[in-house]
């Protein structure tokens, strides 16, 4: 009896998994069967495309033309600085500003700074001016004075008092000679008698009168020839140098106040900021964001960079190339770039520039080398902005012509990958062996003919989709 009812349930539990397992099977088949049991995000082709050794790097959008602004204000003597959340501040701040992703042509004003500290200190140093300009006038009016002294005295009054000297030697020389005349006349009357003694004795006195006279007018001539000449000249010329001295310092004093007006006025202009080409204004906070904002009444600081401004006509991609690659690459070498911000389309490029130095690799501690390459886009897409992250597929060698299928197009299962191929009697999974291509497409070795259609993103079909459908 026990064995009787061993056998029974035996029997049950064969013709219970029997049919399940049957079912289990049959529903395991469905995937590999002809029909309508894939789907897919639609469908693409096979074919011939000239493919060769391509280089896939992550790379990084520039802008060819990039400014990156910072303030042209500066601290001033006379204002003590102010203490802001990121040290030292300018004493000024921002009080208006235009919002950040605004498009702006060159000349146009980006940002403004409170100006009111810098005007205060040209309005006085315009006075500092005027008064070094009256000085100024003051020391040419005394060198110009200085200058017709010495003149005068040179070409006037030297020659007048030289004439008149000479004049009262000779004056006194003929006054000697009637003198001695007359003293010899009164001799010879004196002999004869006819003279008295006194009167003779009058005569020598007045002689010796001329002849002192003679004396000092020579005196009074060679002093005035030898000494008085040339201490009033070196006195007037004195006056001259201290003259000119005197200018030449208020001039000097001038172009100094001028110069720290000019600064001042410089300082006022540079308060508000301009666009020095066009572009699109982004604010350069990113780093300071928890600290420092850029908004209105924000501190300005020094040297601190407030806005990148980039021309976004003109877009580049970046790549940093391994030194083993960078003797393939050459300038010409055509591309293919997709963003993962755009992923619906790949874009062709061409390599512009390489740098000839290469960059130390810090992600590795240094010990690899890094190649800066620079690829033009030959269609730049809209939306497209700096720093977004870009794939690029460089060709490094001769292409060929061989078998293409989109990327989506290849899925993975435990066998390996394979494709969901649209043919007349349905869509039948078939194993294939694909290798790296373009940015979106791969090449195919084997299991795929030219002209084939396959399922894009291609999934089995579930039952309960099927029957809600």
């Amino acid at each position: 009896m026990r064995a009787q009812l061993q056998r029974w349930w035996a029997a049950w539990l064969v013709l219970a998994i029997v049919p399940v397992g049957l079912a289990f099977s049959s529903h395991r088949a469905v995937p590999e069967s002809a029909g309508s049991s894939w789907i897919g995000e639609g469908s693409g082709r096979v074919r011939v495309e000239r493919v060769g050794p391509t280089l896939i790097h992550a790379g990084v959008v520039r802008a060819t033309t990039q400014t990156t602004m910072i303030p042209e204000v500066e601290l001033i003597s006379g204002v003590p600085p102010t203490l802001g959340t990121l040290g030292i501040a300018l004493p000024t701040r921002i009080i208006d500003l235009v919002p950040e992703g605004s498009t702006v042509r060159k000349g146009d004003p980006i940002c403004r700074f409170d100006p009111s500290v810098y005007q205060e200190h040209a309005r006085l140093q315009r006075i500092e001016v005027d008064r070094s300009r009256s000085s100024l006038a003051v020391a040419e009016r005394d060198l110009a004075v200085a200058q017709a002294e010495l003149v005068a005295f040179r070409e006037g009054d030297r020659v007048q008092r030289e004439r008149q000297l000479e004049t009262e030697l000779a004056m006194a020389r003929v006054d000697l000679s009637r003198a001695e005349d007359s003293l010899n006349w009164s001799h010879r009357m004196g002999t004869l008698g006819y003279l008295a003694s006194a009167d003779l004795a009058e005569q020598r006195l007045a002689r010796l009168r001329a002849e002192i006279a003679r004396d000092n007018a020579e005196v009074a001539l060679q002093t005035f020839l030898r000494t008085t000449v040339e201490k009033q000249l070196r006195d007037l010329e004195a006056r001259v140098e201290h003259a000119q001295t005197y200018r030449a310092y208020a001039a000097e004093a001038l172009r100094a106040a001028e110069a720290r007006q000019e600064h001042l006025d410089q300082q006022v202009s540079h308060c508000t900021m301009t666009a020095p080409h066009d572009g699109t204004v982004l604010y350069a906070d990113i780093a300071w964001r928890e600290l420092y904002q850029v908004r209105e009444g924000a501190e300005a600081y020094p040297h601190l960079p407030l806005f990148v401004l980039p021309d976004l006509s003109q877009l580049e991609v970046e790549i940093q190339v391994h030194e083993r690659y960078s003797s393939q690459i050459v300038q010409g070498h055509q591309a293919t770039v997709s963003f993962e911000a755009l992923p619906s389309r790949s874009y062709r490029a061409r390599v512009t520039t390489i740098d000839l130095l290469p960059t130390p690799d810090w992600y590795h501690f240094g010990e690899w080398q890094q190649f800066r390459v620079r690829l033009t886009l030959d269609e730049a897409p809209a939306g497209l902005l700096p720093e977004m992250t870009a794939q690029v597929a460089l060709e490094i060698g001769p292409s060929r012509s061989t078998l293409t299928i989109p990327s989506d197009a290849v899925a993975w299962n435990d066998r390996g990958p394979y494709c969901v191929v649209e043919t007349p009697s349905g869509q039948v999974p078939r194993a294939v062996r694909v290798d790296r291509g373009t940015v979106d497409r791969l090449v195919v070795l084997e299991g795929l003919e030219a002209e084939e259609t396959v399922l894009l993103r291609p999934r089995a079909r579930d039952r309960s989709e099927g029957l809600s459908q």
